[in-house]
């Protein structure tokens, strides 16, 4: 880390724990602080917090209940750590928002560390020319700036005090594309491996928190990338698939198998049928919206950050969108990350 930050010479005891302490700071002031001092919020927060304690009451937990009725709404990493954070704190509000606070608090470190590493570092030794805009891209402040931006939003700041699932699935979706593309641009293999595995392992995670959207939509983003980087050969070539799927199957499948075993065909036609099927082909629960909606929830939600996007867009786009080395595509990659999830949910509101 650069000892150096608004243009002030920092002692290196400090330097070494500013940034733990700025996240941490973050994480506190706008996910932990007061967490717990309002109710639950509408229908939806209840429906997860019930569940979660019911598993701690019953002992079951393969199968989500409400009420005594089986809740295949969402798999069960949600209920999991809320049940924990019961057992734990006790049933409470802030017990039951805790795994969203530490999503996001969490999600905000992600997105630190990312920034540290492609806006931080010394420029290659070929590459002396750099443009104006690119030498103040590489200025220490940078990291503090986007962790603060990612944390000082409506959208962070309401998920991630609130106990729905929509935080953790952001964590560990958000984590499984961060780590593919430090697998993506490692320059040693070990530290690449472990990336790529990482990848995997966080996709599972995402599948036990939402179901197959946890999959599809982060490969399609590697995938669309790799082709528009031009290094879809070899990015799939060293991707670490066979070791990667083992660990993918290793942590997702076991509690699908162990729910169909328990519960046979409701399970399917609940779980897969109702909310993955009829979710994405249908509008369920009267979720319907124009087609604008996603865009004014993106402008609106990341407000006053949001008004920089259109301006972000078209810089970008003015430049080679196959830069090398390949530390240089983070913006690529962002941006197909925006597009495939704006576009995936756009036609579901209709």
């Amino acid at each position: 880390m650069n000892s150096q930050i608004f243009g002030q010479k920092l002692p290196p005891s400090i330097v070494r724990f500013l940034p733990v302490f700025w996240i941490l700071l973050l994480g506190w002031l706008v996910f932990f602080h007061r967490l717990g001092n309002t109710g639950l919020l509408d229908e939806t927060e209840p429906l997860f917090v019930e569940a979660a304690r019911q598993m701690t009451t019953t002992g079951d937990w393969v199968t989500p209940y409400f009420n005594g009725v089986t809740r295949f709404d969402k798999p069960p990493l949600i209920y999991w750590l809320m049940a924990i954070g019961f057992q734990t704190i006790g049933v409470n509000e802030w017990a039951a928002r805790l795994p969203s606070a530490l999503s996001a608090t969490l999600l905000t470190g992600f997105c630190f560390y990312i920034l540290n590493v492609y806006t931080t570092q010394p420029r290659p030794e070929a590459d002396t020319t750099p443009s104006a805009c690119e030498a103040h891209q590489r200025q220490p402040v940078i990291p503090y700036l986007g962790a603060a931006i990612c944390a000082l939003n409506l959208q962070s700041f309401f998920f991630g005090r609130l106990g729905y699932s929509d935080m953790l699935l952001s964590v560990c979706f958000g984590g499984s594309l961060f780590a593919f593309f430090l697998g993506y641009t490692a320059d040693r293999s070990h530290v690449q491996t472990r990336c790529y595995l990482a990848f995997y392992a966080l996709m599972a995670l995402a599948v036990l928190t939402k179901g197959p959207v946890g999959v599809v939509l982060p490969s399609a983003i590697v995938l669309l990338f790799l082709l528009c980087a031009g290094t879809l050969r070899e990015g799939l070539r060293e991707i670490k698939f066979l070791p990667g799927l083992l660990i993918f199957l290793g942590v997702s499948v076991p509690w699908y198998g162990l729910a169909y075993l328990k519960n046979g065909s409701a399970f399917i036609d609940s779980f897969f049928g109702v909310h993955n099927v009829d979710r994405f082909t249908s509008v369920v629960n009267q979720h319907a919206g124009p087609w604008y909606f996603h865009i004014l929830i993106v402008l609106g939600g990341f407000f006053p950050w949001s008004i920089y996007l259109p301006g972000a867009i078209v810089h970008f786009t003015r430049q080679n969108w196959r830069q090398k080395p390949r530390s240089r595509q983070l913006a690529l990659f962002a941006l197909i990350w925006f597009s495939v999830v704006l576009g995936f949910f756009y036609d579901r509101r209709h």
